[in-house]
This record gives C-alpha cells, structure tokens and sequence, in this order.
C-alpha cells in the first residue's frame, strides 16, 4: 500500500457523505467497480465491488495518456526534451518524409494539450490493428494524417496526438513509456512495477489508452499531482511541470453534446473541472483531485454516465469535509461495514437444469459479441459453459447467486490469458441466461440461450457496453501478444 490509512473523521470527513455516495451510485445505476477517497493525503474509504478486487488491475482507458504525459514530464525535467521542440524532431529522422503540410510546426507542448490541428480525433479513420504493419508505419501514417489548423489553434482530443509522446519516448530513451516511470514515479510512489499496457505493432505502448491500473495507483498519481509532484519529501516532478501540466493550456473543447466538465479546458492530459482537474478514462475510470479541499477520488467503473459520476462526487463528497477531528458518529462503523459487502449483484437459476445444451449463435445486433463465437454449450449440470469460437473453445465456470472465476488461455502468438467472472443458470424450463465479467476491463456481456419455435436451441451474446477495442473479449485483454485492436477513450 502506498497511500497511508486513516478513519475518515480523523481527516475532517464525515463518513455520512461517503454513503450518500455510495446510496446515489446505487440509485442512478452507475456500475461501480472500485472507490478510493483520499483526503489530507490518507486513504479515509475505499471498497473494491467483488469480484473486482484492489490487487486486481483495470483497463484505464484514457487515464494512461495522464501516465504518458507524465513520462514526458520526467524527461522534460532530466532536459532531454523542452516543450516547443518540433516533434518531427524528436522521432526517427525517416519519419518527416511522410509528415502532412503543417507537421514541421507541431510541439511538444500541442500533443500535450490535445491542439494537434486536427478538427477530430484522426486515429480511428487510420485503421491501425496490432500485428498488422512494420515497425513504423504507424507512426507514417499518423504524421501522414492531414491538419485542419495551425497547431495550437484548435482542441481535438485527438489519440494521434499522445501516441506520438509515446514514440518520442521511446526514440529519445531506447526504452518505453513504463521504463520511463518504473524508477523515477512507480517505484517511489509503492505502486506495483509491472502495468500491463496494450501496445503497437512494434511493441510500443499506445500511450493514450491501454493501460490496466489497481486503483491505488490512480489516487496515488492524483495525490502526488495535488503535492505539486512531491512524495514523501521527495520531489519526484517539477513543481513548475506540475502546475502547468494541470491548468488549461489551449482553446477549449468544442465537442456537441460534452458535459460541463469537459469544457472548462484541458493541460496536459487533464482536464480542468469545477473546483479542480482530473484525469479520465472511458466508462468511468477517474482520478478527481480537488486542490481547495485536499481532495482526490479515484474510481474505476462501467458507465456512460460520466458527468453525473463527477457530479454526485463532488455533490456528496464535498460538503461531508471538514468534520470535527473527534466526531466519529455512527455512520463510520456503518461505512465500514457497508465497504466490506460490496457486491456486484449475480444471477441465479430459478428452475432444474434440462441437461447439457448446445446452442448455434444467433447473431445481428450492435452490440453483438464478436461474430466468431459461434456456438455455446450449457454443462448438463448448468455449472459452467462453453463458448466456441471456430476451433477454439473456452469455458466458463458459472456461479448460481455467486460470481465464479476462470480464466481464459490461448495459446495463439505465445500465450494470452484473460480472466473471467460468470454467474448464471436455468431461470425457466427452456430458457437459460447468464453474465460474463471479464475482470480486467470495464465490461461484460450477456449469454442468454432459448429454444426457438421449431425445438432448436440458440444462443445470443451481447455486450452491455461494447469494448472500444472491438467486439472480441480478447482484444481488451491485458495479458497477451501484440494483435490487439487499440482502443480510444
């Protein structure tokens, strides 16, 4: 553990505002994983949703480009780079042949802060998949990508832009983003050394997304960026990189249909917020720091609710602080039971298990499962199932009422493996569902398998939020070769 431990009305917390958090997360269906609020620098509450657990890493989405940043920071400071260096200058000298008109002007300083020149993000139109080019031609085709402005004119939150902080990372030290961090930040900091990270088809971390974090390590980073970058009396980062990186550093954000909190700004991979900054990533993954309130929260989650996440934080945190030091109160025994039981809720069988069912895939809607899963086998006893994906075949161990856990393994490109939770059963005589958690990740997806008019089993499977890295659980995984579809977020 890196952060220290404390009651919360020892920090000024009133421990009934962490559960009116909690009540209103319940209330408005936000699919919370984990919770950790810091305050004063102690960890005052944190709960962990079984079966997501606090040693178990999480897919971070866009809360790796705070990560990226920050390795760019370090080698600001170590003066191997300045913010306005062309970045055409810092890659590999072949790479400015295949730079766009208007290229040569972009910063450092312009990845950072998402002002690019690009109206939108330019990384999806790219269709770059792992395993699919030679060592750079992703990084051709990126420079390649036509501007619509002059850099610094305009905010796109645009992968492109810190992909490229990614390679000038790995150009400038031989090395990668993580080596970067492992001794000047995650070491000191206590933080588990080893960050599973998507990468690209040369095995470069994509930088902007890819990331799988304990949650402890999201409010870590946060609290050390609150310090102005110091860490047990350590100063880890440049007070003056700090305060830049976390202020608003270009035009404002021009996205239709943004929340609030996404358009008072942006500095170096954050975003700026009412009362504070935060760094974020798809479906809920957040680290809030509140500068005014010695404040950070650091949540991982599934939800598309991500303004009324940040809002019920603050609007429930906030006025809970600055409690008397010796006001325990009841509620503090209460949050900490209520901590200790959180539970995703599981499902359970309702009626006898008909015997083992196989079921062809019936497939069609948007948020179908990968089409190459095309058959399911129920276990005649109803305790695990098998989904097949052409000659491949993977079961899952199925918990009634309860979540079980497996985990995955492929073979395939040196060995993936990717942990699962399942629960489920037989809930009418023909009619089977079940849920499947892949743990690692943001997401789950549904196995629901009916017998159709004529007496033939068929099985549907279908994301509740499809992976930004596609429709195939295996994309998402943390653990495994490099042909992984790199995701935004």
């Amino acid at each position: 553990m890196s952060l220290p431990r404390s009651a919360p009305h020892a920090q000024g917390v009133d421990a009934a505002g962490v559960l009116g958090l909690l009540d209103a997360v319940q209330s408005a269906g936000i699919d919370l994983h984990s919770l950790v609020v810091v305050r004063h620098g102690h960890v005052v509450a944190e709960g962990w949703w079984s079966p997501y657990a606090a040693t178990r890493p999480h897919l971070a989405y866009s809360l790796s480009k705070t990560l990226t940043a920050t390795a760019i920071g370090l080698l600001v400071q170590e003066g191997r780079l300045r913010l306005d260096d062309p970045v055409l200058d810092l890659l590999p000298t072949d790479v400015r042949a295949h730079a766009a008109p208007g290229w040569e002007a972009v910063l450092v300083r312009h990845c950072l802060s998402m002002t690019v020149g690009h109206d939108v993000d330019a990384w999806p139109a790219l269709g770059l998949r792992g395993g699919t080019a030679p060592t750079d031609e992703w990084l051709h085709r990126v420079v390649a990508t036509r501007l619509d402005h002059a850099p610094g004119e305009a905010f796109a939150y645009n992968q492109v832009a810190t992909y490229v902080l990614s390679r000038i990372v790995a150009h400038l030290t031989g090395e990668g983003v993580l080596d970067v961090l492992r001794p000047r930040l995650l070491r000191p900091l206590g933080l588990l050394e080893e960050v599973p990270w998507h990468r690209d088809s040369a095995g470069h971390e994509l930088g902007f997304s890819g990331s799988h974090l304990v949650t402890e390590a999201i409010a870590a980073v946060g609290q050390l960026h609150l310090d102005g970058g110091r860490w047990q009396g350590e100063q880890l980062l440049d007070p003056d990189w700090v305060a830049e990186a976390t202020r608003a550093a270009g035009p404002l954000n021009r996205e239709e249909g943004s929340g609030p909190d996404w358009r008072m700004g942006y500095g170096f991979s954050f975003w700026q917020m009412r009362g504070g900054y935060r760094g974020d990533g798809a479906f809920g993954q957040l680290m809030v720091v509140l500068p005014e309130h010695d404040l950070v929260v650091a949540t991982t989650a599934a939800t598309t609710e991500m303004q009324l996440l940040v809002d019920l934080v603050r609007g429930h945190l906030v006025p809970a602080l600055d409690g008397r030091a010796d006001d325990v109160g009841p509620a503090e025994a209460a949050l900490v039971e209520r901590l200790a039981g959180l539970r995703v809720p599981a499902l359970a069988a309702t009626a006898p298990a008909p015997g083992s069912v196989t079921a062809s895939r019936v497939a069609g809607g948007e948020t179908d499962l990968d089409p190459a899963y095309d058959r399911v086998e129920v276990a005649a006893d109803g305790s695990s199932l098998v989904l097949h994906r052409g000659e491949e075949a993977f079961e899952v161990a199925l918990g009634d009422g309860r979540w079980a856990e497996s985990t995955w393994r492929r073979e395939a490109g040196g060995g993936w493996s990717l942990p699962v939770a399942a629960s489920g059963g037989w809930v009418e005589a023909d009619r089977f569902v079940a849920e499947v958690l892949v743990v690692e990740t943001a997401h789950r997806f549904g196995v629901e398998v009916r017998t159709d008019a004529a007496g033939s089993p068929e099985a549907r499977l279908r994301w509740r939020e499809v992976p930004l890295n596609g429709p195939d659980p295996w994309h998402s995984a943390a653990r495994g070769p490099l042909d992984r579809g790199p995701a935004a977020g």
